[in-house]
């Protein structure tokens, strides 16, 4: 063994073995004193990224939480003014019911009952108009749909009951958004007159084969027999050549025609309609891939799941003739998620008593506000009932959103944020038990460490001796 006075690598090894343990001391004691086992970056890059994400989504889950109570608590003031309107409703139905009973009653009674509406009318209107949610008024219709039709169409205010029942071959629907396009049948034109004598010859349209007729009136006859298999109806031109026209609008009704040299001028022909496309706003509901049979006539529905039904006419060639409807949205969006587009929309149409009723009365009735049942006592009653369904299913449709929306959703909520929190836990927080046992052995180590870095110093003193 050597020995030499100006290097002491014995107390060097020891003095850098216990600097080690005392920066594992002084982690431990970080790590206990904050209960974080990731204090910064360095202790653990990936499993701070990780953590980061986890901590944010478990904040959003926790405000969306928050939102969907909000949104329960304007759903419950909203439908709480309902009731009330429903209340009112049905006090003026008695009072309708009471009023029909013309062989008892005088002027002076008509005069009462119809006073006591009107002020009925008075007090619905006020709650359509006052109530409100955080200076959000919520009855007024302006959190809902709402419509306006051009043309010959007959159209509630409110898209969610909407029904257009004017004849229409095709409809236009016009938004100051743009980024419309028409709803068409798919058609297909023959080269081939059947104004003859067709015996012999067939032709195929949807798969169903179909043989032609003695006559053009017969052939044509052969083929709209079986328009309910094909979905197919067939008229002929100025020239007799045949013209087939879907019965349904929109992209998924088709025209297929197979064996049609004889009687259509080529062997194989198709064809498919248009769908009605409407974008109600940048960020509004699309009124698109939604359009689908409906007995004669056709849906077109939003992805609110409001509808609106266009009824044809008899199959006809003539030109479209194409009404326009503007389309409003207005309906409130709550935000239910922890990330951009996890909303949930809601519509609430307007209860102001010139909404409620609409279309169910005759002559001046059309409405809630018209009635008289010093005139028209019965009249009212239809009207009244009709009022009185349209608040109940605007009561029932705003209880199934409350029960199955929001509370599902702040339940779901719920259960995502406990996880996902246990999750960014596992990663961030210190394991108390373990870092211990740790912190225990490291203070070991620096006792040791240091009692032989002092015996380490003691080294050179041997030197001494062998000088002296």
């Amino acid at each position: 063994m050597s020995l030499r006075i100006n290097l002491n690598s014995a107390a060097m090894t020891a003095h850098r073995q216990l600097a080690a343990t005392d920066s594992a001391v002084s982690k431990s004691i970080e790590r206990l004193s904050s209960g974080y086992k990731i204090n910064n970056a360095g202790d653990d890059p990936a499993g701070l990224v990780i953590s980061e994400k986890l901590r944010a989504q478990v904040g959003g889950l926790n405000q969306a939480i928050k939102n969907a109570g909000d949104a329960v608590n304007m759903v419950k003031t909203a439908e709480g003014a309902l009731s009330e309107v429903n209340r009112l409703l049905r006090t003026m139905r008695d009072l309708a019911v009471h009023a029909a009973n013309t062989g008892v009653n005088d002027s002076a009674s008509l005069a009462a009952d119809q006073a006591q509406i009107r002020s009925a009318i008075e007090s619905i209107n006020k709650i359509s108009s006052e109530t409100q949610f955080g200076g959000k008024t919520l009855l007024d219709g302006s959190a809902g749909i709402v419509t306006t039709v051009k043309g010959s169409a007959v159209m509630s205010a409110d898209l969610g009951k909407a029904n257009l029942s004017s004849a229409l071959t095709g409809i236009s629907v016009d938004l100051s958004a743009g980024g419309t396009q028409l709803a068409s049948k798919a058609t297909l034109t023959g080269s081939v007159a059947i104004n003859a004598d067709m015996t012999g010859k067939s032709i195929t349209i949807n798969g169903k084969t179909i043989a032609g007729g003695a006559n053009e009136a017969a052939t044509l006859q052969a083929i709209n027999n079986v328009a309910n298999e094909t979905g197919v109806v067939a008229t002929v031109d100025a020239s007799h050549n045949l013209i087939l026209t879907q019965k349904s609008y929109g992209s998924a009704n088709r025209i297929d025609v197979t064996g049609g040299t004889d009687m259509f001028g080529a062997a194989s022909s198709a064809a498919v309609g248009a769908d009605a496309r409407a974008i109600v706003s940048s960020g509004g509901n699309n009124v698109t891939d939604a359009v689908w049979s409906s007995g004669s006539g056709t849906i077109l529905k939003d992805s609110l799941g409001n509808a609106i039904q266009l009824t044809d006419a008899a199959a006809t060639t003539a030109a479209v003739n194409a009404d326009q409807i503007d389309l409003a949205v207005g309906s409130l969006t709550f935000q239910v998620g922890a990330y951009a587009g996890q909303t949930r929309s809601l519509n609430i149409s307007s209860s102001h008593t010139s909404q409620l009723g609409l279309a169910s009365g005759a002559g001046s009735t059309t409405n809630v506000a018209a009635i008289d049942v010093v005139n028209n006592a019965t009249d009212a009653i239809t009207v009244l009932d009709k009022a009185i369904s349209d608040i109940s299913s605007l009561r029932a449709n705003l209880g199934a959103t409350l029960k199955n929306t929001f509370e599902s959703s702040i339940n779901s909520l719920g259960i995502a944020a406990e996880n996902i929190a246990a999750s960014e836990s596992t990663i961030r927080d210190t394991d108390m038990a373990a870092e211990m046992v740790e912190f225990t052995r490291n203070q070991i180590m620096q006792q040791a460490g240091t009692a032989m870095l002092a015996q380490a110093n003691q080294a050179p003193q041997a030197l001494l001796r062998l000088l002296g």
